[in-house]
């Protein structure tokens, strides 16, 4: 049972995943929006799927009451806030843990760490954590050109990912212990996890020597985007290297080219022939080509429609699911939850993100309050059942 209190992408990425797996998740959001249709609904209808919705006002005596009794009982709060906002709810490690012993807190921030420092009660986004830890230095090519690298799907989505590996730590320390803890993760802590590679230092250390900026096409010539005749590929033979190449008899003559002239002479033969040939040509071994795509593309390949047949996620690693009958009230393609595939646990698809407030009467009632008190908690403002007349605000 997890009482979700997290609002955008990151924080709700944490309960749409464990939803994935069988939790039941509570989401809970302020009466009035906090955060705009674009963040909270269109970003929704992925971070909050397989949720229920309910509306609170915490600052309100009714609302703070029935929040109180939502995690009694909970396996795990989910809240992406500032040490001093959770403090602010009630929600400090030793609160949690006087209220509930097992209870698992799961804390993600802006710029949270192992200590604190003098950004730690900073509030921050996605693209503030790009700048910070210097993703978009090196996505943009250098500090003149500073570039945001894929909003939402660099750092968002994977500090929620990180966010339940924390998680499940604290699951088992709970198996052993039978104390709950909290569990943390960042944007910051993510921006800089994916930059890992490039913060060692050692005695004559070579320098990164980093392809950078939209220009790049990838680093040395046996690592790298190139062009065929009909579209582009990747080749990647970080190992074999040269081997690689000098078994395809167009391209033996230029192995013996320095590696700074040798990309470019590979590129002017791969420009003579399709992408399928080359594919052909260098894939064996650890080496291998690939094609090119568009996400588009990518998408319509995979894609599934919920109407017609029983949806396979048991084998690609990615695929899009078209659902045909949202509450929305339109289609919607969503990416498949198969990413992640244990051998052991099922994985389902999560049902769509509720209408925000849509189970506010529902998880009332199952909260033991009579159909007069919800509709008064409704009409002094401690509970709310809607944010707008539609799903899509106008």
């Amino acid at each position: 049972r997890v009482v979700d209190l997290t609002n955008v992408i990151a924080g709700p990425t944490i309960g749409s995943t464990l939803a994935r797996f069988g939790a039941e998740v509570t989401h809970i959001q302020p009466v009035t929006p906090s955060v705009d249709p674009w963040n909270a609904v269109v970003f929704g209808l992925q971070a909050n799927r397989g949720k229920e919705s309910i509306l609170l006002d915490l600052g309100t005596d009714d609302g703070r009451a029935a929040f109180d009794r939502l995690t009694a009982d909970a396996d795990v709060i989910t809240i992406n806030a500032t040490d001093q906002q959770r403090d602010a709810l009630g929600l400090s490690p030793p609160e949690v843990a006087a209220r509930n012993p097992r209870t698992i807190l799961v804390q993600l921030d802006a710029f949270g760490g192992p200590s604190r420092g003098p950004k730690s009660d900073h509030l921050g986004y996605d693209d503030l954590a790009q700048a910070a830890t210097g993703i978009m230095t090196r996505f943009g090519g250098g500090m003149a050109t500073p570039e945001e690298h894929a909003h939402a799907g660099t750092i968002d989505v994977l500090a929620g990912l990180t966010a339940c590996i924390g998680l499940g730590a604290a699951l088992l320390q709970l198996d052993r212990t039978g104390h709950g803890d909290v569990a943390r993760s960042s944007l910051a802590a993510a921006g800089n996890m994916i930059q890992a590679q490039f913060m060692y230092d050692c005695r004559d250390r070579s320098p990164f020597a980093e392809p950078s900026g939209r220009q790049a096409l990838g680093w040395g010539p046996f690592y790298r985007c190139y062009e065929g005749s009909d579209g582009w590929f990747f080749l990647a033979a970080p190992t074999e290297r040269a081997d690689a190449v000098s078994n395809v008899p167009e391209l033996a003559e230029h192995t013996a080219s320095a590696d700074t002239d040798l990309a470019h002479r590979l590129a002017s033969v791969f420009k003579t022939k399709p992408v399928a040939h080359w594919i052909d040509q260098l894939t064996s071994g650890s080496s291998a080509a690939i094609a090119l795509g568009s996400l588009h593309a990518t998408r319509d390949a995979s894609l599934q429609f919920e109407a017609h047949d029983e949806i396979d996620i048991s084998q690609a690693t990615y695929s899009a699911v078209r659902h045909v009958d949202h509450p929305m009230g339109r289609w919607c393609d969503l990416p498949a939850p198969n990413a992640i595939r244990p051998e052991r646990a099922a994985i389902t698809i999560p049902g769509p993100a509720p209408k925000y407030g849509a189970d506010t009467v529902l998880i009332l009632e199952r909260l033991g309050y009579s159909g007069p008190d919800i509709d008064a908690m409704v009409e002094s403002g401690a509970a709310g059942t809607t944010w707008s007349r539609r799903y899509l605000p106008d």
